[in-house]
Formats: C-alpha cells, sequence, structure tokens
C-alpha cells in the first residue's frame, strides 16, 4: 500500500492523484452536510453579461459560447451535477494512469505527459458513458422546474431588454432553477436585478418576468 501511494504522487501522477484527492475530499464534505450536491454545480449556459441570443459581433463570440455550451451538453455537464461528473472522470483517470507508469516504469514528468494526455482525453468520453444512467435521474428530478418557476422570485444573471432573451435563476422548494426568460412589455431589466415570474410561454419554452420589489 505504501508503494502504491509513493508511486501515486510520483511524476506526472499527482495530477490525477490531486484530482481524485479533491473528489474524495468533496464527497467527504457534502457527507457531514458542509456542503450539499451543487455547490460546485456550473451554470452551463454560462453567467455572463452578454445577449443570449447571441447578439455579439466582434469575433464571434456568440458562436464560441454557443459551441462551449453544446459541448458541455455532449459530455452530459449540462444535466448532472459538475462535481458528479469529475468524480466518474477521476476515478478511471487515476486508475489507468498509474496503472500504466508503473507497467512502463515512467517516473519522468514529461514523459508521463505522453501517457496521462491521452487517458484524460479518452475519460472525457469514458465519463460521458458512465455518466449516461444518471441524466434521466436528474432531469426527473427537475420535471417539475416550469410550475414551480412560475410565481416565483429570482434574480436576473443576464441583462434583459426589448424581445431578447436572458438567463434568471428562481429560487423554488427544492433546488434553484436557471430559467430563459425575458421581460414583459420589452422593459429594461438590469443584471442582478430582483424579477417575480408571471408567465411560461410553452411553445416557445420560455417565461415572462417583470421588476421585484420586495
Amino acid at each position: 500500500m505504501k508503494e502504491l501511494l509513493d508511486f501515486s504522487v510520483t511524476g506526472v501522477n499527482w495530477m490525477p492523484t490531486a484530482m481524485l484527492v479533491f473528489c474524495l475530499f468533496y464527497w467527504i464534505i457534502v457527507i457531514l452536510g458542509v456542503f450539499d450536491l451543487d455547490t460546485l454545480d456550473f451554470d452551463v449556459d454560462l453567467d455572463l453579461d452578454i445577449d443570449v441570443d447571441g447578439d455579439v459581433d466582434a469575433g464571434g463570440g456568440g458562436n464560441t459560447l454557443t459551441w462551449l455550451n453544446n459541448l458541455l451538453a455532449f459530455f452530459n455537464l449540462k444535466y448532472i451535477p459538475f462535481m458528479v461528473w469529475l468524480t466518474f472522470l477521476a476515478l478511471p483517470v487515476w486508475g489507468v494512469t498509474v496503472y500504466l507508469t508503473w507497467l512502463l516504469d515512467i517516473h519522468s514528468f514529461v514523459i508521463g505527459l505522453g501517457v496521462y494526455l491521452p487517458v484524460l482525453f479518452g475519460g472525457l468520453f469514458l465519463a460521458k458513458f458512465l455518466t449516461w444512467p444518471l441524466v434521466k435521474v436528474f432531469k426527473a428530478l427537475d420535471e417539475d422546474a416550469p410550475q414551480d418557476a412560475v410565481g416565483g422570485i429570482g434574480y436576473t444573471k443576464t441583462n434583459l431588454e426589448g424581445s431578447k432573451k436572458g438567463q434568471v435563476q428562481v429560487e423554488t422548494q427544492g433546488n434553484p432553477v436557471l430559467i430563459m426568460a425575458r421581460a414583459i412589455e420589452g422593459q429594461m431589466i438590469a443584471k442582478g436585478a430582483q424579477v417575480l415570474v408571471i408567465e411560461h410561454l410553452e411553445t416557445e419554452n420560455l417565461y415572462l418576468v417583470e421588476p421585484y420589489q420586495a
């Protein structure tokens, strides 16, 4: 066991080992109740102060964000908590990297990168495969989100103006829900403003919101 632990931090192995230790530490904290499952989660649609409809001309910024969102969704990060996904990535990457560097007797960090980087790349697709059964589980947990969001109070994550869509985070009976919304009557609502969700437009899968004063 001591030999395994020593080799796990030798050369390039410290990188997958650090990732695995981070995941283990996170789950211990979750079990103890200090963190919840979404503490280190991402807003996949990106919390950036830009127009979600792609009203970004310079350098094709809107297309870049769309591409990035599609990439994250491809690897199931749109549907499951980030730390769940990272755990399914870290464990096999650590095991395969340590085993191959031990088998090939690689102690050099630079040479070890030739093993670690391909394993990490392959691990992304393995994590996608391993987390696929969990996608339906987490989707089922959020299936009541549209009903819960209407009448809820939230905060704008992007600017809302005219007919442009933006992001709103709404506190529901369960976990906070990130929805796509538009200001009613074309009002201008700044990022970070408190809003009330008043209607769900099912045909557009969009919500109407208005400024809210507590």
